[in-house]
């Protein structure tokens, strides 16, 4: 028995089946490039998450570094002068050491910005957060790429 499909057989109808089902190459390179575009798109989205990554990483234990020996020096300065007094009597070096914890700032003003210790704190905290956010979205990228 014969089973191939014989000429008077074949319908019209099923060959233009089979041309519609294979997309045109214009088609084709519209969806390599679609491709492509997106790739690109998740690289440079994937590469500042990265780059903020390294900014928070570098920047963060710096601020908070500063922000608590910024805190804790007034208190350090507060505890050595109340031992002074049993170490020195001379009078002199107890108005130096008052003079230098009177002249630590609370504050600091750097172009129109107020630095405070707690500031300083808090902000590194929030670097530790960014940071932490965009290590989660670059794998996430990363898995997508």
């Amino acid at each position: 028995m014969d089973t191939s499909p014989s000429s008077s057989h074949s319908s019209p109808a099923r060959g233009e089946r089979l041309l519609s089902a294979t997309p045109s190459r214009q088609q084709q390179g519209g969806a390599i490039m679609g491709r492509v575009l997106l790739n690109l798109i998740w690289a440079v989205a994937h590469f500042a998450f990265s780059f903020l990554i390294q900014l928070t990483e570098l920047f963060a234990p710096i601020l908070l570094i500063l922000g608590v020996g910024w805190s804790l020096l007034p208190h350090l300065v507060t505890v050595a002068t109340a031992n002074l007094g049993s170490l020195t009597e001379d009078q002199q070096t107890h108005e130096i050491v008052n003079h230098i914890a009177h002249t630590i700032p609370e504050q600091l003003i750097v172009a129109g910005h107020t630095l405070t210790p707690h500031g300083l704190i808090k902000d590194g905290l929030l670097l530790m957060a960014l940071a932490a956010a965009s290590s989660t979205a670059a794998a996430w990228l990363a898995r997508r790429l």
